[in-house]
């Protein structure tokens, strides 16, 4: 009798804990900007913003600025891809900063000159992504948050660049300007010279749209200011410049 109760307890906390996980399948919700939606990437390096938001600034450049942390130490030459990628894609506005690349964790003040206020929507790159300059980018901006005034609605979107997000929350169909995505990576010839980028994103892209069943999709994690800045310092307490 023992033995028998004990076995379907075990069965009932089966199908109460179990089954819901097995049964449950996450997809991501689409992602809609309204014309009066402000953006800012952030991107670490010139290229970066190609490899992780061109799609969505394609579609929506009006939306969107473009603030980069780093010449990636060519200076000239890679402002110059940034600025022929920036002007292909229509953004509003973008420009560079000179935090030092490969630490660009020491460059707070620097980072702290950029005005983000006036915006609904950050982009960032994905804070398990496998760069310490991305990484650095998460805890400079929690950082800053701190001390900044924003949005009470402000938002927080990481994408992707060196590492998949584990379980994006939203995506945003990029299928038809899959060509001026490729054009704008490829506008980064310093960079493109030893790694086809633009074939090894899109073909991340392309996986991604099944989800969707779409021909290409740039996915995204987002969250509210508040809860960023509270995952980003619980995961890199004791991390300092």
């Amino acid at each position: 009798m023992k033995r028998f109760f004990v076995k379907n307890i075990y069965r009932l906390l089966l199908n109460r804990i179990y089954n819901p996980f097995i049964e449950t399948n996450l997809k991501p919700l689409e992602l809609n900007l309204t014309p009066e939606d402000k953006c800012l990437v952030i991107a670490p390096h010139p290229d970066d913003e190609s490899i992780g938001c061109g799609g969505i600034m394609k579609l929506h450049p009006k939306n969107f600025d473009v603030t980069c942390l780093t010449h990636g130490n060519i200076n000239d030459i890679r402002f110059e891809e940034m600025q022929h990628a920036m002007e292909f894609a229509g953004v509003n506005s973008y420009k560079m900063l000179n935090l030092k690349d490969k630490n660009i964790i020491a460059g707070q003040s620097e980072f702290n000159t950029i005005d983000i206020s006036q915006y609904d929507y950050i982009f960032i790159p994905y804070i398990f992504d496998q760069h310490r300059d991305h990484k650095a980018v998460s805890l400079l901006l929690a950082n800053k948050l701190q001390k900044s005034r924003y949005k009470s609605t402000l938002q927080i979107a990481y994408y992707e660049v060196w590492s998949t997000i584990n379980l994006p929350q939203y995506y945003v169909n990029i299928s038809n300007v899959i060509e001026d995505k490729k054009k704008m990576i490829n506008f980064h010839k310093s960079q493109i010279a030893t790694r086809n980028y633009a074939e090894k994103i899109l073909g991340l892209n392309s996986y991604r749209g099944l989800l969707r069943g779409l021909e290409a999709v740039e996915c995204f994690s987002i969250m509210n200011a508040a809860d960023f800045t509270r995952i980003v310092k619980r995961l890199t307490t004791g991390i300092t410049e």
